[in-house]
């Protein structure tokens, strides 16, 4: 390996020293068919008014579909959604075909998660290799169902 790989790789482990929690961002494809993709880059940005911020990865092959995309949810999973956080961050493997959701006009909420949370697309900066994407909250809801969050740390999913 040579030594720009082993920085990047170096670089990449000390980033999963930051735990982060887990989410599906859920959205409507262009025929309007559920589908999600696993990330664990949220962040809230401000209260007033209400903005949120998570990146995608430009390789990602929902690359085009998401990132003009006007509407969108973040499911925040729970320890028990593991296998979810797997399969929706696969490669082609993004719709809902076994995931029990609800239907919300902003994307699928998908059943037993911690909560989600609908916004509207703000805008978008070009950072590296990835897209940020800033939006605005439209609407949120905490589910009281006293489940603990799925987690990711150093490369992999975790209990807390």
């Amino acid at each position: 390996m040579n030594s720009e790989n082993l920085q990047n790789r170096s670089l990449r482990n000390i980033f999963g020293k930051f735990a982060t929690g887990v989410s599906v961002v859920s959205f409507y494809d262009n025929q309007g068919i559920p589908n999600g993709i696993t990330v664990n880059s949220f962040a809230s940005v401000s209260l007033e008014p209400p903005i949120v911020l998570w990146c995608l990865n430009n390789n990602s092959e929902l690359f085009n579909e998401i990132s003009h995309r006007e509407k969108y949810i973040f499911n925040f999973l729970s320890i028990d959604q593991r296998n979810l956080a797997i399969k929706l961050s696969e490669k082609e493997n993004h719709t809902f075909d076994s995931v029990d959701h609800t239907h919300n006009e902003f994307g699928p909420i998908i059943k037993e998660t911690l909560g989600w949370i609908s916004c509207s697309k703000k805008e978008t900066i070009s950072a590296g290799d990835h897209l940020i994407i800033i939006g605005i909250v439209d609407d949120f809801e905490i589910f009281k169902n006293n489940k603990k969050p799925l987690v990711f740390w150093s490369g992999d999913y975790q209990n807390l």
